[in-house]
């Protein structure tokens, strides 16, 4: 019986062992991870664009004869006579301050004025009393000296009294803004009863008399290639105008913004309904850089764009291990699904041809292929 139990005993032993040993065997659970992927995207190459070396931008018709009326005086606006879109005549008078105060300054210099020309009226006669005495020897030389120089201080005080009237006087005058030309009102910045200092635009007068502009800006990339006096066009889209001859009046040497510089073209017609304010495309001609290198223009899907004002807009190059470069572009045309660009882009480079907005500068991506013929 014990030999029994001890066999017994040792079977269990046994199996207990051989099942350890079967569960260290068994493979474990590899550990759960996550994968990291980067963003796929579709890609196409830059293409260099066939044509001729033309921009268009976007502008604004002006009034060559324009300007900001303002007071040359402070106070409280008393009458406004016009409104925007009024004519006004040379000379009309279209606003004026109230002029209490200026007529109670102007009335005490006027009475200064009379003081100082009494004392010297009085200062005259006393030197010439003097002079009479010291011709006949009865007056002294230092007293003759006196009535001099009192003589001499009454004309200078009197002087003095007359230029504040003058200056009374013209500002009592300013309390009233007068047109400088024949126009129209263009803008009205105030009302009565407000108060505006010296200086405060108060009313925008335009003429057409000596024709219209138009304003537009160009991009630091492409103004060197413009040149002054040059015969460019203009289309104005409100009155169906599709091409009008413009000459470069201007080219500014300071950027507005963005490195954009400032150009005014001359029209060389007046068209029947044209306004200042009015909408225009100008179409400039690119001069040739040195050597005679084309403007470098490309094409791109219009879905690679992402617009940034009414011309501008960037792409998004794949760069070094496949990272994404931003890249600023002048939209020069588009027709259909294709873009033509200027900018620092290179002819066989990639740039991500769609949902460039989901994506951001920096980002590492995948690309899921070249496909231009896409877009050809």
């Amino acid at each position: 019986m014990q030999s029994a139990s001890r066999d017994r005993n040792v079977l269990i032993a046994m199996m207990v062992f051989l099942a350890g040993a079967l569960t260290g065997c068994l493979p474990s659970e590899p550990p759960v991870t996550q994968s990291k992927t980067s963003r796929v995207v579709d890609t196409a190459r830059v293409i260099p664009a066939n044509g001729p070396e033309q921009v268009t931008l976007s502008g604004q018709v002006k009034a060559s004869e324009h300007t900001r009326l303002s007071f040359e005086v402070s106070g409280e606006v008393r009458s406004v006579s016009v409104d925007v879109g009024d004519t006004v005549a040379a000379g009309e008078v279209l606003a004026t301050l109230d002029r209490a105060r200026y007529q109670l300054a102007h009335d005490q210099t006027l009475a200064s004025e009379r003081e100082a020309a009494a004392a010297l009226q009085e200062a005259r006669l006393d030197h010439r009393r003097q002079s009479d005495l010291a011709d006949r020897g009865f007056g002294s030389a230092s007293q003759l000296d006196s009535a001099r120089a009192a003589l001499e201080t009454a004309r200078y005080r009197h002087e003095a009294a007359v230029a504040s009237r003058r200056i009374a006087e013209r500002d009592l005058a300013q309390t009233q803004l007068k047109a400088p030309f024949e126009g129209t009102v263009g803008q009205r910045m105030v009302e009565p009863a407000e108060r505006v200092s010296a200086g405060q635009a108060v009313l925008a007068v335009i003429s057409d008399r000596e024709g219209y502009e138009v304003d537009t800006s160009v991009p630091e990339t492409l103004v060197s290639r413009l040149s002054a006096r040059s015969e460019q066009a203009v289309s104005i889209p409100a009155l169906g105008v599709e091409r009008m001859p413009a000459r470069v009046h201007q080219i500014g040497s300071e950027p507005r913004s963005a490195n954009n510089y400032p150009v005014t073209l001359t029209l060389g017609d007046t068209l029947p309904g044209l306004r200042s304010g009015m909408t225009a495309q100008v179409h400039l001609s690119m001069d040739q850089v040195d050597g005679g290198h084309a403007l470098d223009t490309f094409r791109l899907p219009l879905t690679s764009l992402v617009h940034d004002g009414p011309q501008q807009a960037h792409v998004l190059r794949i760069g070094p291990e496949e990272r994404l470069q931003r890249v600023d572009v002048l939209v020069i045309d588009t027709a259909g699904n294709q873009a033509v660009v200027t900018g620092p882009l290179a002819s066989g480079e990639r740039i991500v041809a769609r949902g460039p907005e989901f994506v951001t500068e920096g980002q590492q991506v995948s690309l899921l292929g070249d496909g231009p013929e896409r877009f050809h």
